[in-house]
């Protein structure tokens, strides 16, 4: 046996140097491996996934285990060794997936890795590993560069390297030892030394390159063979780079041999989660480092970065592959942990799982080498909870006890007020609030104290640009509280005999009040959803609403109506009419209409461009001088800045109500149903007639009892030559138009004779045909008009 032996350390060190004088492939192979990383968020059934180099993973596919690496570099580029010999970076052989990676995927359809690949170098630079600091206790050897600084008697400034004898040359100086010496000594010793020949002088020596270090690669490793690392290098570090596991490689089993004797194992793992560096050694030329074959492996199918596949070694189980892992066991399941393995007596079937509790698979499942252990997340059900949710003052979930009803749940209506209530009601306190947005600069911050309180506010109206808005204290008067749908109210309840969610209805204000009828006995698991009138509308006869009624009435403010209350109403709950009330001007503004008018400005916006764009192509085309394009370019400036004050314009949801014009009592009011935030505005008698347009002097005209609409014309100068007198309109004080249009004979049936009102607006309008640019903008006031803008639109052509 011992000659056997001898003759096998013979046959490896001839191979050895046949291998360094033939400069084989083994002889140089450089440092350098992408690292892998577990791709535990893959459960793609591509079968092409088996084939994939994981050199060439895209950087999405995830971070490792331990450390990010950078999968898109499958090249090393490191440039490490002796002075005397730079060796040529060549990239390590790429790492093919290994059966059992591959039988794990086809049963889990996860592509697993190895646990420690992450942390593999897929990089290694050479200026910082020329650059890495030396241990105090590093010994000096051949190949290793020394700066050299000496003044004083004498002056010298070199740079010289250690050469095979461990001889330091010094120019003018001397020929010294110094292999073997201390980092920590070397200015000591090397001062020593130059004193038996001069003296009066100081000294200064420093490290530079560093020599190379031979060693050897051996057994199940990626790139077997002699690597030359630098002279710092330890057994941990060169197991990063060039001493990397093969795919049947151990990474719990890394022997460093030195003189043919084992004086280190070394154990990747310690290191990665215990912090541990045990058995580490300094590396010497002529070390061999052997990568024992990989132990029992087991792979762990769970969800997050912890899904792997372990190493384990003798009496290692679930507990340990756990604690090695760091998965997070807050959240695993407690009742089932599948455990998959070879079963040897059943040889037809050789595989079969086996379903444990978690404590019983941690205490006493005993794992085997091709074990898959699959570990579920808890389930997210309570035993003993309800949940409330909803327009409610805490959505949560509740104990649930036996005999539990719904006004157990709910037991008062503080139950149903949410804090937004008391967040509006905080902010109606606040003073001065200018002042605090200025004394917070920082907008990040403004915006966490919430300083712009009116966003937790509807605003009710918006006003006409550039006026005041409504205050936010009186738009809250209405949106404070949300009103709660008293009558319906659901039980989301699971029926698990037929896996569907059933929905019980039920009236809430009578179950609080405890009618058994409604009072419903509540089960473990039951959601129960409150709603508010808005998330599913309630009748009107059942809704309460606050109207905003101001103008001439003798008491302005707000006023609740109950449920079937007019307009008539809510003006004698105002106090009734003031002396100068003009009815015929009633305005009342809805919001639902705002919005919905709003919607239809949008549209007809569209169209309005579409139009402006093909008028300004027709001039443009039709212009045969520079005076004529001139003339087109400043009509589209006009057009433009109309579109721009119609797009400014904001809807005020006017409810045209048909009211006499000499109306004098509430009873002459329409029987309007008002709804929850309606304002009314009554206004004063106005003593004038507008006249615009196309005549000779547009202006606003006194009233006089008895004119008529030609009467007014004729105040203006009449009609101008331009002008389209057979499409003259008046718009009216509560909101309709009379035009010439209108009767079987136009202007003489439509206009002819009819008595002007108070606060009419008389409108003549140009010759579309002789116009052009005109024509186009009462076109597009004729579209806004068509969704209650036309009296705007047509105001705004006079701007």
């Amino acid at each position: 046996m011992f000659l056997s032996a001898f003759g096998q350390k013979i046959r490896f060190a001839l191979i050895c140097v046949a291998l360094v004088s033939s400069g084989g492939a083994f002889a140089q192979v450089p440092l350098g491996l992408a690292g892998f990383v577990n791709d535990q968020q893959s459960n793609n059934s591509n079968a092409e996934r088996l084939n994939v180099r994981p050199n060439n993973l895209p950087a999405s596919v995830g971070e490792g285990l331990v450390g990010k690496v950078n999968s898109e570099s499958n090249s090393g580029g490191v440039e490490q060794g002796a002075v005397e010999a730079q060796l040529q970076a060549q990239p390590l052989p790429n790492r093919p997936l290994s059966l059992f990676q591959r039988f794990v995927f086809e049963n889990t359809g996860k592509l697993l890795y190895p646990f420690g690949t992450s942390a593999l170098k897929s990089d290694l630079n050479r200026a910082q590993a020329e650059n890495a600091p030396v241990s105090a206790d590093y010994e000096i050897s051949a190949g290793d560069q020394i700066l050299v600084r000496v003044w004083g008697a004498i002056d010298v400034n070199h740079t010289a390297v250690v050469d095979r004898d461990g001889q330091l040359t010094i120019p003018s100086v001397g020929t010294f030892p110094v292999a073997g010496v201390r980092a920590r000594n070397l200015d000591q010793f090397l001062t020593a030394e130059i004193s038996k020949y001069y003296k009066n002088f100081n000294l200064s020596a420093t490290l530079g390159k560093l020599s190379g270090v031979s060693i050897y690669v051996a057994g199940q490793a990626l790139a077997p063979g002699m690597h030359t690392v630098s002279s710092t290098s330890t057994l941990a570090s060169v197991v990063f780079s060039v001493a990397q596991p093969g795919v049947n490689g151990s990474f719990r089993n890394v022997q460093l041999k030195r003189g043919g004797v084992t004086v280190a194992t070394f154990d990747l793992y310690d290191l990665l989660r215990k912090g541990e560096l045990n058995d580490d050694r300094k590396l010497r030329a002529g070390d061999v480092i052997f990568i024992g074959q990989a132990g029992a492996r087991v792979a762990l199918n769970v969800a997050g970065p912890a899904a792997a596949i372990f190493e384990l070694k003798l009496g290692e189980g679930l507990s340990d592959i756990l604690d090695i892992s760091g998965v997070d066991r807050t959240l695993l399941r407690q009742d089932s942990v599948l455990i998959e393995g070879f079963n040897p007596d059943n040889p037809k079937a050789p595989r079969a799982v086996e379903q444990l509790s978690y404590s019983r698979a941690l205490s006493q499942a005993t794992l085997k080498d091709g074990d898959i252990v699959t570990l579920f997340q808890t389930r997210r059900e309570f035993t003993n909870a309800v949940t409330l949710k909803g327009n409610v003052a805490t959505p949560a979930r509740y104990p649930y006890f036996e005999g539990m009803r719904i006004a157990d749940l709910i037991p008062n209506t503080d139950m149903l007020i949410q804090d937004s209530y008391f967040k509006k009601k905080g902010a109606l306190v606040q003073f001065n609030k200018d002042s605090a947005q200025r004394a917070v600069k920082d907008p990040k911050l403004q915006s966490q104290l919430n300083l712009d309180d009116s966003k937790l506010f509807k605003q009710a109206d918006q006003g006409e640009e550039g006026e005041q808005k409504i205050e936010v204290v009186e738009d809250t008067i209405s949106n404070m509280l949300s009103q709660i749908n008293w009558e319906y109210a659901v039980i989301e309840r699971l029926d698990r005999q037929q896996l569907q969610t059933r929905l019980i209805p039920f009236n809430l204000r009578k179950a609080m009040a405890g009618d058994p009828d409604q009072n419903m006995q509540l089960q473990a698991g039951d959601v129960v959803t409150i709603f508010s009138a808005n998330d599913a509308q309630i009748p009107r006869s059942r809704q309460t609403a606050l109207i905003k009624v101001t103008g001439e009435v003798k008491a302005p403010g707000y006023y609740q109506i109950a449920p079937g209350e007019t307009l008539r109403d809510v003006i004698v709950k105002a106090g009734g009419l003031a002396e100068d009330a003009y009815l015929f001007g009633t305005k009342v503004t809805r919001r639902a209409i705002a919005a919905e008018q709003e919607q239809q400005k949008q549209k007809a916006l569209e169209q309005a461009e579409r139009m402006l764009v093909s008028a300004q192509a027709s001039n443009a085309a039709s212009a045969i001088s520079a005076g004529d394009a001139a003339n087109a370019q400043k009509q589209a400036q006009i057009q433009g800045a109309y579109l721009e004050r119609l797009r400014k314009m904001k809807p005020e949801g006017r409810v045209v109500l048909d009211i006499k014009p000499n109306a004098q009592s509430i009873a002459e009011l329409p029987p309007l149903l008002l709804v929850d935030g309606d304002v009314v505005s009554i206004p004063s008698l106005p003593g004038q007639v507008a006249v615009l347009g196309s005549v000779y002097s547009q202006g606003v005209y006194a009233f006089e009892s008895g004119n008529t609409v030609f009467d007014y014309l004729g105040l203006a100068g009449g009609a101008a030559k331009g002008a389209d007198d057979g499409s003259i309109f008046v718009i009216r004080a509560n909101g309709t138009v009379d035009s010439a249009q209108q009767g079987w004979l136009p202007f003489v049936s439509g206009l002819y004779g009819k008595r002007a009102l108070p606060g009419d607006a008389i409108y003549v309008p140009e010759d579309f045909e002789r116009v052009s640019l005109t024509k186009t903008l009462i076109d597009i006031s004729q579209i806004f008009y068509q969704v209650g803008l036309g009296a705007a639109a047509v105001n705004a052509i006079q701007d």
